[in-house]
């Protein structure tokens, strides 16, 4: 999948990424399915744990078909600022910065990236700042440095097109 070029009258949209998900699904079905015929080859007579286990596979098949099947949007970065879950988090006269950072988990099974788009701004009517920590999940479509260069495409955009 190529990457787009933006410009400033493009968004950058970041949603759930289709093809991992139905992947995963296929995968968890698959497990269901083996299952099922192994609870069918023993005529549902002494059917051992696998089965049952595999059986529940199902549950995590259907959660990923849904996430596939989602359209929502995440992350929209355009010229008038940055959207999370479709609301205006930030106008660019009220951002500050933009940066990732990493939540720290501990624990044993801590596998997966816990990447965090981290917006500073301030509020209208408001002195102090604020920081919305936007997570960005391994299922997006895109990548935490993406996110991060349209943020700062669209942010220097907005400051050579704005009288100071």
């Amino acid at each position: 999948m190529g990457k787009k070029t933006l410009h400033k009258d493009s968004e950058f949209i970041v949603t759930e990424e289709k093809v991992i998900n139905y992947v995963m699904a296929i995968f968890f079905l698959a497990l269901f399915l083996y299952g099922v015929a192994d609870a069918v080859k023993r005529r549902f007579i002494n059917i051992d744990y696998q089965s049952y286990v595999f059986a529940l596979a199902i549950i995590p098949a259907i959660y990923c078909i849904r996430r596939a099947n989602n359209n929502r949007v995440y992350i929209r970065v355009n010229k008038t600022g940055i959207y999370y879950q479709e609301e205006l988090l930030t106008s660019w006269a009220n951002f500050h910065n933009a940066f990732i950072d990493q939540k720290e988990k501990n624990g044993f099974f801590n596998i997966k990236d816990n990447f965090l788009l981290v917006v500073e701004y301030r509020k209208e009517g408001h002195q102090e700042g604020f920081r919305k920590k936007i997570p960005l999940t391994n299922t997006q479509n895109k990548s935490e440095e993406e996110v991060l260069e349209a943020v700062i495409f669209f942010w220097n955009e907005y400051r050579m097109n704005s009288p100071l």
